[in-house]
């Protein structure tokens, strides 16, 4: 899943065939939560929308209906996702990696999740356009885990490659779906990461810092 991630990229300059009209003046942090409002890539171009879709059918700017992540095999079933999957509402949201949890010896320890090669990664997600109701909202679309991610959570976020994401947006749903189930290469990796990022509030780069893990400190193993 994706609970926590960091739009702080700094590479942003070297993807304009992608990021071509990216907001300048979107705020960026190291820890991005449900609810805030972050940037998003859609085919009409970039946009600043609140995450957490709010389905079309809503009534209410409630944000008790609204879905952070949406799980790739439910995405034409769901209620709450159906209708920005049929009209082919999907986006792009750049990352500079993401946080992951896991359990070990009693400590729940934060981890980072990004590529290896230092680029942006690219979720695919869903979104739904501003109405009286909705400031303009979106997902993030999961999946289950895979490669080297498999050991950390059984589901990750659905993640492209550069070309990948351009197929996203030309596709159609059929094709889409296909190319969401493609096998992952060995391209990201994680570290565990300071439990700070459990508080919304801290946003510092150090968020984003490798640490020893808490479960190996308290049985004396090194990092």
């Amino acid at each position: 899943m994706c609970g926590r991630y960091a739009n702080h990229v700094g590479a942003m300059h070297g993807w304009v065939d992608v990021l071509a009209d990216w907001p300048a003046q979107a705020e960026l942090g190291f820890n991005i939560a449900p609810t805030q409002l972050a940037p998003i890539v859609t085919p009409d171009g970039c946009e600043v929308f609140r995450w957490g879709l709010l389905p079309s059918w809503v009534k209410t700017a409630n944000t008790e209906f609204s879905t952070f992540n949406a799980r790739l095999k439910t995405l034409s079933e769901k209620p709450s996702f159906r209708h920005a999957w049929k009209e082919g509402q999907r986006c792009i949201v750049p990352a500079l990696g993401y946080y992951e949890w896991k359990q070990e010896n009693g400590i729940k320890q934060a981890y980072f999740v990004r590529r290896k090669d230092g680029d942006p990664i690219l979720f695919g997600g869903l979104y739904e356009s501003p109405n009286q109701y909705n400031p303009g909202s979106f997902t993030i679309i999961t999946r289950p885990a895979q490669g080297p991610l498999e050991p950390l959570h059984h589901a990750m976020p659905l993640m492209f490659d550069r070309d990948q994401s351009k197929q996203w947006f030309a596709g159609d749903n059929d094709q889409c779906e296909g190319l969401a189930w493609y096998t992952y290469p060995d391209d990201y990796e994680y570290y565990p990461v300071s439990n700070k990022v459990n508080k919304v509030a801290n946003q510092g780069e150090e968020l984003v810092k490798p640490i020893e893990a808490e479960s190996q400190k308290q049985h004396g193993f090194g990092f």
